[in-house]
């Protein structure tokens, strides 16, 4: 079944409360990403994440995702490129630390206007599988998930544009999406059946983030639940976790956590 978790730098500045406090409202898992007493997932050392881990084991919670920057640089700057491959080394030394496979990362800045549409990925495709080869690679060796996030600002924005992506690496067990459903519908992008036959059977890992009315469902402004969607990829063999995000406070980051755990009881 579907594990709950939201980011925890969007609950508490401090770690320990916001897992508390996660847990309480129905999380059992957590992404972790900033505010990590101060620090953020590129930052912690191996003291922090001794203490992380007793403060998980203490509430009964588990990392379900790193939630890395990776990729969220400029491809045609070297030293950019390069500070983010050492980036990806430490994360994989954080999943193997946290036991978890995922770890969330980008495709690049996206190129052009940031108001314009979307790019033409395809364009970029062979560039962006010789940039991103090694770090696929490495999962493939270490053991892990690279979870390309849908995120417009940079060059996966839709499912569509995820699967070219996978599809350019060669696919297989290391390489798979971080389906941001509100992010590629804000693409332009139906979340069904247009973005799911896109990754269909490519989801690592979902971020859910609340419509309009700061609610779980609908979806948008579609007739579509995240009930809907969560069955249809655990039909098709997903097995992982989702990540409440933006809420726009830790008030309603809670709430966030507790219309997800109805939503997924519902399904169980």
């Amino acid at each position: 079944m579907i594990k709950v978790s939201f980011f925890t730098d969007e609950v508490s500045n401090d770690f320990e409360e916001a897992v508390r406090l996660g847990v309480q409202a129905g999380a059992e898992a957590v992404e972790i990403r900033g505010k990590i007493w101060g620090k953020s997932v590129t930052s912690i050392d191996d003291e922090d994440i001794k203490r992380m881990k007793e403060v998980l084991s203490k509430y009964g919670a588990e990392v379900a995702c790193i939630g890395s920057p990776v990729g969220k640089c400029r491809y045609d700057s070297r030293e950019e490129y390069e500070r983010h491959l050492r980036y990806f080394d430490r994360m994989v030394e954080l999943a193997h630390a946290f036991g978890t496979r995922v770890i969330r990362v980008f495709s690049f800045w996206k190129v052009g206007d940031k108001e314009e549409g979307r790019p033409d990925l395809e364009r970029y495709l062979d560039r962006f599988a010789e940039l991103l080869g090694p770090i696929a690679e490495k999962a493939r060796a270490e053991g892990v998930v690279l979870a390309f996030e849908t995120e417009g600002s940079t060059m996966i924005g839709t499912c569509r544009e995820a699967r070219m992506i996978v599809e350019a690496l060669g696919g297989g067990e290391h390489v798979r999406v971080c389906w941001d459903v509100m992010n590629s519908y804000r693409c332009g992008e139906m979340p069904y059946p247009d973005g799911y036959s896109q990754i269909k059977g490519l989801v690592a890992h979902f971020h859910v983030k609340p419509n309009k009315n700061k609610e779980l469902n609908p979806i948008g402004d579609t007739n579509l639940t995240y009930q809907q969607l969560f069955k249809l990829a655990l039909q098709d063999g997903f097995e992982g976790a989702a990540t409440i995000e933006h809420w726009g406070s830790p008030e309603l980051m809670l709430k966030g956590i507790r219309q997800l755990r109805e939503a997924i009881d519902e399904i169980r």
